[in-house]
């Protein structure tokens, strides 16, 4: 058996016995993932804040989510607190993602890489089918329960990138972490539309730039996601770029530091190579061409503590999808496989 297989798990249920499936697959190796990721980020004066906080958050997610939770800690026989503080310590990180659709043929492509920490624990998918819900492929870390890549039955491809934010939410309005928001998409939404409704009706505790592709219809768009506003941009020319700047609104984030260079010159030539990929006199060859953009050395991040954890290239129309499971550098470095369309 490649080992590849090993990292892609399917579960099917009710939200608690999902849950509780996954915890007695991963057993102890769960436990040890999280103490490896909270003390690899997990800075020593923020770990009194972290455990303080950690359970009042999860408690304050839907009620879907807690049941999960709770199977999982069940199945592995892990604390509750210690799993939560997981969870919640992701609401601390930021993240400096790269991320293109293009048209080709009239079907929309995706291209994506996701850089954060802790390398090494990325590259897995999970096949959720939860009772009630529209079933999901998740890209993510073993174990987790939210995502911030994945695509559901009805193709709809949901991905984000993380944006700084200068607002809070709105008062009295229902408010999720954009890991948790993109995955309760991805269970309730059918079309992009779907998506722009929930967006109306949840804010997020910080900002995203939603990728939004609708495999049914080949339609595309971006989403500059404040906590309370979200701007939609729509393709231009067949293809769309993001990082992780505000294109739809004036970003009083941008400046002269380290990271505003690094979104501003990742955007700059992901679009070159994009551009370049478009005028050429040969049809693109897929997905070799996209793997190639998200690899290159000024799109692709190679610090041995921050890098590109996982990529992805993906059609959601013909459910091919090209997935990096394990490796790193991911998009250069990667053990590229396709997954095969589950349903």
């Amino acid at each position: 058996m490649n080992s590849y297989l090993d990292r892609i798990h399917r579960f099917k249920g009710g939200p608690y016995q999902i849950g509780l499936a996954a915890g007695r697959l991963l057993g102890g190796k769960l436990e040890q993932t999280i103490d490896y990721y909270i003390n690899s980020l997990n800075d020593s004066s923020d770990l009194e804040k972290l455990q303080a906080g950690a359970l009042p958050w999860l408690g304050r997610l839907p009620k879907r989510y807690q049941e999960e939770i709770q199977g999982i800690v069940d199945g592995a026989e892990i604390s509750l607190q210690r799993y939560a503080e997981w969870m919640y310590i992701e609401e601390c990180e930021k993240k400096q993602c790269s991320g293109a659709v293009i048209l080709v043929n009239q079907q929309a492509w995706v291209a994506r890489n996701n850089d954060t920490y802790v390398p090494e624990l990325w590259g897995y998918a999970t096949i959720r089918e939860v009772e009630g819900r529209i079933p999901t492929i998740s890209f993510s870390m073993e174990g987790d329960v939210f995502t911030p890549t994945g695509i559901n039955r009805e193709r709809l491809w949901l991905h984000y990138n993380f944006l700084p934010v200068w607002d809070r939410p709105a008062s009295g309005k229902p408010h999720l972490p954009a890991y948790v928001f993109l995955t309760e998409a991805l269970e309730r939404c059918r079309t992009i539309h779907d998506v722009e409704e929930y967006l109306n009706e949840t804010d997020r505790d910080g900002g995203m730039l939603l990728f939004a592709v609708d495999g049914k219809s080949n339609e595309f768009a971006l989403f500059d996601c404040l906590c309370s506003k979200h701007f939609r941009r729509d393709p231009s020319d067949g293809w769309i770029v993001g990082t992780n700047h505000y294109c739809a609104c004036e970003d009083p984030t941008l400046g002269d530091d380290e990271g505003s260079r690094s979104t501003l010159n990742r955007y700059r030539r992901m679009e070159e190579l994009i551009r370049t990929l478009i005028a050429s006199s040969a049809a693109p060859v897929l997905p070799d061409d996209l793997v190639m953009i998200l690899a290159d050395d000024q799109v692709e991040r190679r610090r041995r503590e921050f890098s590109t954890v996982y990529a992805n290239v993906a059609c959601p129309g013909s459910g091919e999808m090209w997935y990096t499971f394990g490796g790193y550098p991911a998009a250069s470095r990667g053990n590229w496989q396709r997954l095969e369309w589950p349903w």
